[in-house]
């Protein structure tokens, strides 16, 4: 940026111009208007921090098993955000994980609603999981938008699909085949029901004629241990899971319109079987009751966007497979929210022309 100062006589007439002061004077403005904005928001924080007590204790709800994607992306994250509520606030706080599994996630997001607003629960939500359950079922977090607080999130994951060593078949091609010739001879394991996971093997069916017999499992890590021993023929979960499970495949292909940096080396289902138009995937973020008080709730979307501009740490998390994008925090989640729940709208007909949903 360049600035030029320009002298004027008392008639308007312009009379001298210096750059070199210009720029001085610019550079002196700009310091003092990011030393006012640094003052501003640490006033604004040190205000929030000391108006807001924190809970003893906060239980952070993962609605599947422990192992799983869920799972590690809580273990991973709430430490460094434990740290960052600490360092804006100067108060320690103790988290717990609390696994809550069952119902395809249904058990431990009606948990998550139903927290008191006192700040001591938060969870994992999971999309388009959250809302496809809700329409199945009579949830009691329904209606879901308006039972969930947004707080961040910083972890979409693609689906991977994955054929094993173990099945008769030896290509992912040989398996849509025979799928289509004898429907119902191949098996489908995934989180399930009504999971991403679930839906993306509606969509592999809608695409190619086939007809699968799915196989559900309680969360994505029970659904690669079953993969992994041989009990089904092809597996559908996320990048993390493939991550986990690589080795006893021997097809893989990720439901993307491209190829994924985490995996390169995993073609895609265009590549590999001809289908066009995948763009499949689970959204993992962070949410609290929608009672909370907002001011806790401000303070806990703070503490995660602190956690989340630690490069340090957003590079402990590609370290540990999860696939991490540009943080979403406050209400551009609660956007990501919305538009999952239109997505819900188009992905349900398939779960009910497979019997799951009324």
């Amino acid at each position: 940026m360049s600035a030029i100062c320009e002298f004027y006589d008392q008639e308007g007439f312009r009379i001298a111009q210096s750059k070199f002061l210009g720029e001085i004077i610019m550079k002196t403005l700009l310091k003092g208007l990011v030393a006012a904005t640094i003052l501003s928001t640490t006033l604004a924080i040190s205000s929030l921090a000391a108006a807001v007590d924190l809970p003893a204790t906060i239980r952070v709800i993962v609605a599947y098993n422990a192992g799983g994607s869920s799972d590690t992306l809580a273990r991973v994250t709430i430490p460094r955000w434990e740290a960052a509520l600490e360092e804006i606030t100067g108060q320690s706080t103790n988290t717990v994980i609390v696994n809550a599994p069952g119902a395809g996630g249904e058990i431990g997001w009606t948990r998550l609603s139903q927290a008191a607003g006192d700040g001591g629960t938060i969870g994992v939500i999971n999309l388009p999981a959250v809302p496809l359950v809700e329409r199945t079922r009579n949830s009691a977090y329904k209606p879901w938008l308006e039972s969930f607080a947004p707080i961040a999130v910083n972890v979409i994951d693609p689906n991977v699909a994955r054929l094993a060593k173990t099945s008769k078949y030896k290509t992912m091609q040989e398996a849509i085949d025979a799928a289509i010739a004898n429907p119902g001879s191949v098996t489908v394991g995934a989180d399930g029901p009504l999971s991403d996971d679930h839906a993306a093997m509606y969509a592999i069916e809608e695409a190619t004629g086939a007809k699968f017999t799915f196989i559900p499992y309680s969360g994505s890590s029970a659904a690669n241990r079953a993969f992994m021993a041989g009990e089904v023929d092809i597996v559908i979960g996320n990048v993390f899971d493939h991550t986990k499970s690589a080795e006893a495949a021997a097809e893989a292909m990720v439901l993307l319109p491209s190829r994924y940096d985490f995996i390169p080396d995993v073609p895609t289902a265009e590549e590999l079987v001809g289908i066009k138009g995948l763009d499949l995937g689970s959204v993992r973020g962070f949410a609290a009751p929608a009672s909370i008080d907002p001011e806790l709730l401000k303070l806990y979307q703070d503490a995660f966007a602190m956690a989340y501009a630690d490069e340090a740490f957003i590079a402990e998390m590609r370290a540990k497979n999860l696939t991490v994008v540009d943080a979403l925090v406050g209400d551009a989640f609660g956007q990501k929210m919305a538009d999952q729940e239109k997505l819900a709208d188009t992905l349900f007909p398939l779960f009910k022309a497979g019997g799951y949903a009324e």
